[in-house]
């Protein structure tokens, strides 16, 4: 089998590499029908997945606190979507952590105004716990995938399977 007829074969149309232990992806890329997580047929199911990257520099604003870090880094940040196959299996853990996150803070949320209205500090301490587990139970959820660098027209994605990179040519760079 030609090594064209092998692309075709896996779905790869175009604009699919691997550099190391990452996927690089062009703007146009069409990956191939596997799940990124397991290697395992997707069989259609497919993904939009958003991406976002900033310059690690950006990182020691967090020594000025998180609140100006999460506003530089929203304005600076590089946000692109790509569409990739997975099963069920694997979508299902990320919308489990998701739907965590959002019970936490709606969870906060209500028990806030809960307080506000019957004037119990007791229950706005509950509302205000609950808000705060929030934020680390999103900063270390695991991820899908996530873009390690975003350069030129091109993603370098890393949280891919091993056995799907190995099935893409090496990337040779510009």
């Amino acid at each position: 089998m030609a090594a064209s007829d092998e692309r075709v074969e896996l779905g790869i149309v175009h604009g699919v590499w691997r550099a190391g232990d990452r996927l690089v992806v062009a703007a146009d890329a069409e990956l191939p029908d596997r799940c990124v997580k397991t290697d395992l047929p997707a069989d259609g199911q497919w993904a939009d997945i958003r991406l976002q990257w900033h310059q690690p520099v950006l990182y020691l604003l967090l020594l000025l606190g998180i609140v100006p870090y999460f506003i530089v880094a929203y304005f600076m940040s590089t946000s692109v979507i790509v569409r990739v196959g997975i099963t069920e299996e694997a979508l299902n853990a990320g919308r489990w952590t998701r739907n965590l996150v959002w019970t936490l803070v709606l969870g906060g949320i209500v028990l806030c105004a809960v307080a506000v209205a019957a004037h119990d500090p007791a229950v706005l301490w509950a509302g205000g716990l609950l808000l705060a587990l929030a934020i680390p139970v999103f900063l270390l959820r695991p991820r899908i995938i996530w873009a390690t660098r975003m350069e030129r027209g091109f993603v370098w994605i890393a949280g891919v399977h091993p056995d799907y990179l190995a099935r893409l040519p090496q990337w040779k760079g510009w």
